[in-house]
Formats: C-alpha cells, sequence, structure tokens
C-alpha cells in the first residue's frame, strides 16, 4: 500500500508541477498579448512636392558590394532547420561566392562569428510564429528582444512589435511578408517606423506590398536574400542578393549607404526555371552585371548597367502601374510626370538576373522628413487595461468562491 501510494503521489505531483508551468506559461503569453497598448493611425498619403529624391544621385559606380543578411546556423541542437549551416560552411560558400559580406541571422540569437572583422554587422531573426511568420531581421541589432506573440496578431501588434525592436537595432526589417501573410498586403498602407523590407525571399517576394507601402508615402527600401538554412543545398544559396553602394565595409557606412536608399536588390537565380550548379553560381556571381547610371536630369530619369544591353527594363508607380517598358537598350529613361508620386525601375539584364532599384520619392524639400503614422491612444490603452484588470479579479474570484465551496 506505502508503494502504491508514493506511486500515486509522484504522479500527483508531477501532475501539479506540470499544470503549473502550463498555468504559467499561458499567463506569460496573456501578458504579452494584453499588454500592447492601443494604437491610432493617421491617414497616410501618398509622396508629394516640388523635389524628387533619388538615391543614386550621387552613387559611385565601382563601388557596389555585395551583401545578404538572412542566413541561418546551427542553432538550439539543430531544432531551426540550420541542421548542416555550420559557420564555416557558410563562410565556404558565401566567400567562393565573392560575396562582400554574408550576415547570420539566427531566431532569436545574435551570431557572434566574424565579430573580429571590419564588416561584422549584428543581426537576428525575431519571431517564433507558430501560425503565422510575422519575422522581422534585426539588422545592427544591440540586444534580442526575447517577446512576441505566438499566434494572430492584429495591426497593433505588428506596428507595437516593430517599434520595440527598433529600440535597439539600426534597422527593423519585416521579412518574407508574404510567407504565410504573416503581413498582409493592407497593412502596410499603415505600418510605418521602417526603413527596409525582403522584397526578394525564396519563401515569397513582397512586391505588392512594397508598391502598397510607397503608395501611401512610406520611404521603404529593397532588400533581396536568400533565407538560407542548408547552406550544403547549393539551391538555396546566392538565389537573391542585395547591392550596397558604400567605400567602406565598416557597419556606420553601410547602415547610413541602407537608409539613403544607395543599395538594390538582386534575383540572381530562379532555380525553378534556370537551376544553376555552385560552379556555374560562382562563375556568374562574378560576372554580376551592376548599376552604373541612376540619375535625374532635370524631371528625366537615366538608368545604366555594366551590360551593354538590357533585354527589358520597367518603370513602375503608384499602385504597382508600369508606367513605361523599354526593350533591347543600353540607356533607359523616364520623364517623371507631375502626377507621378514615385517611380521604381525594374531591370531585365538578361531574362535570369533582375534588378530591382529603389524609389525616386517626391517631397515638399531638399531635407526629406519620413511621417510616422503611429501613435499610442492613451485614453483607450487605459480603458482597455481597466478591462482586463477587472475580467482578471472577477474570475480570481470566481476560483476562490469554488475552492472554498469545495473545501465546505
Amino acid at each position: 500500500m506505502n508503494k502504491e501510494k508514493k506511486k500515486h503521489g509522484f504522479w500527483f505531483y508531477l501532475g501539479r508541477v506540470m499544470a503549473s508551468l502550463g498555468i504559467a506559461l499561458l499567463l506569460l503569453i496573456l501578458y504579452v498579448y494584453l499588454s500592447v497598448p492601443t494604437y491610432s493611425f493617421k491617414e497616410p498619403r501618398p509622396f508629394e512636392g516640388e523635389y524628387l529624391y533619388n538615391p543614386y544621385q550621387d552613387m559611385k559606380p565601382d563601388q557596389w558590394k555585395k551583401y545578404h543578411f538572412h542566413c541561418h546556423s546551427r542553432r538550439y541542437f539543430g531544432l531551426t532547420n540550420g541542421r548542416k549551416s555550420t559557420e564555416t560552411a557558410i563562410d565556404s560558400v558565401y566567400q567562393a561566392l565573392g560575396y562582400d559580406h554574408y550576415g547570420i541571422s539566427d531566431y532569436m540569437g545574435i551570431n557572434a562569428h566574424g565579430a573580429d572583422k571590419e564588416d561584422y554587422i549584428p543581426a537576428y531573426e525575431h519571431g517564433y510564429g507558430l501560425i503565422r511568420k510575422t519575422h522581422q531581421i534585426c539588422i545592427g541589432a544591440e540586444k534580442v528582444y526575447w517577446p512576441d506573440f505566438l499566434f494572430m496578431q492584429n495591426l497593433n501588434m505588428k506596428q507595437h512589435m516593430i517599434n520595440k525592436l527598433g529600440e535597439n537595432s539600426r534597422f527593423v526589417m519585416p521579412a518574407h511578408a508574404s510567407f504565410t501573410k504573416g503581413y498582409k498586403v493592407g497593412e502596410m498602407k499603415l505600418l510605418s517606423n521602417y526603413r527596409l523590407l525582403e522584397v526578394l525571399n525564396p519563401y515569397g517576394n513582397a512586391f505588392e506590398h512594397w508598391d502598397m507601402a510607397l503608395s501611401n508615402g512610406h520611404r521603404v527600401y529593397a532588400l533581396g536574400d536568400d533565407d538560407t538554412h542548408n547552406i550544403t543545398d547549393y539551391h538555396e544559396v546566392c538565389h537573391n542578393l542585395t547591392m550596397i553602394n558604400t567605400e567602406s565595409l565598416d557597419a556606420e557606412n553601410v547602415y547610413e549607404a541602407l537608409d539613403k536608399g544607395l543599395c538594390y536588390a538582386v534575383e540572381f537565380d530562379n532555380y525553378y526555371y534556370y537551376p544553376l550548379t555552385l560552379a556555374q553560381k560562382v562563375k556568374e556571381a562574378h560576372e554580376l552585371h551592376h548599376l552604373k547610371r541612376a540619375q535625374l536630369v532635370g524631371d528625366t530619369l537615366f538608368v545604366e548597367t555594366s551590360a551593354e544591353t538590357m533585354r527589358n527594363v520597367q518603370f513602375i508607380g503608384q499602385g504597382g502601374k508600369v508606367l513605361k517598358v523599354m526593350d533591347s537598350v543600353a540607356t533607359a529613361y523616364y520623364v517623371i510626370q507631375p502626377k507621378d508620386h514615385y517611380v521604381r525601375t525594374r531591370i531585365d539584364i538578361n531574362g535570369r538576373n533582375f534588378l530591382y532599384l529603389n524609389p525616386v520619392t517626391r517631397h515638399p524639400t531638399s531635407i526629406v522628413v519620413d511621417r510616422r503614422l503611429d501613435s499610442i491612444n492613451y485614453a483607450q490603452t487605459v480603458l482597455y487595461w481597466l478591462v482586463y484588470a477587472m475580467a482578471f479579479v472577477a474570475f480570481g474570484w470566481y476560483l476562490f468562491k469554488k475552492m472554498k465551496e469545495k473545501q465546505a
């Protein structure tokens, strides 16, 4: 009998411990969700004004560098799908491809590999994302921000997370925005306080998200990444990349270039249509054509690359509308009309390599000021928190009464 009681007692207490841990986890999740303030959003406006801001106006054609910010190494015993990606293997592949920087952005952890090098930029991917992967790449991160919303997120939560991550990171970049609809296209109309958007990602590109943000006056610049999880699978590497115009690999110079928009996203290898071996990628990556000119002369934008002929050039404006198309040209141009709020350029070099340039945008003055739409609605926030507090008190009182009734 004593042994049976002890056995029964062990499972009983184990169950109580597990139940307590479950309740604690549930309370923590509830706290993260319910502690979010309520935001009010101003009505967005498209870019307007007489001044045209061209991020490439003063670029140096011989200073383009190959960058990549989204790559996973082996972490948490391989649970985060970076099982075969050791730091040395990542070094070997991306150095062979001629990258100037290949950032490791592990989930919820800043990888210190290469911290002694000039080009080191601390970064990580934020988000647990059990249902929808509403994730962000934190570039220039000082430390990891641990809270996240495990399940569904509304607009308030997404804006709040961007704001909180921005307190400890130089850039907060929504990642693979279209993947599992982590960010809805319509939400980009109101979300602000971020500069970069991962427009090119193998799990889903985000052109609609980009044009929605631009059409509503958000000065957002495009990056392209591989989102590599298995470095030994050559299909996953050198799929997309970002070119940054900077004289030095020093982090501050890179941050300044990104902030100005002195970068562009490149679709290098779409392996669904043009599968390349790793050897072919290495060869072609070293021969990749780059932007030579994206210059405003008056109200006319001229675009040239190092290729003798560009297969196709599209100038795209408000709402993602194609404004002009030019085929088989060495120099493409577009006269920006007074009704054009922004103009971005898509360059098809050879049917496989595509360059996505950042937009020329309109502003009232030569000093470009970004407009924040979000602000905390303190009155509504306090009201909601009072309701939550009363609900918890009522629930606690109900449980207390039930316990008293059982004891009686």
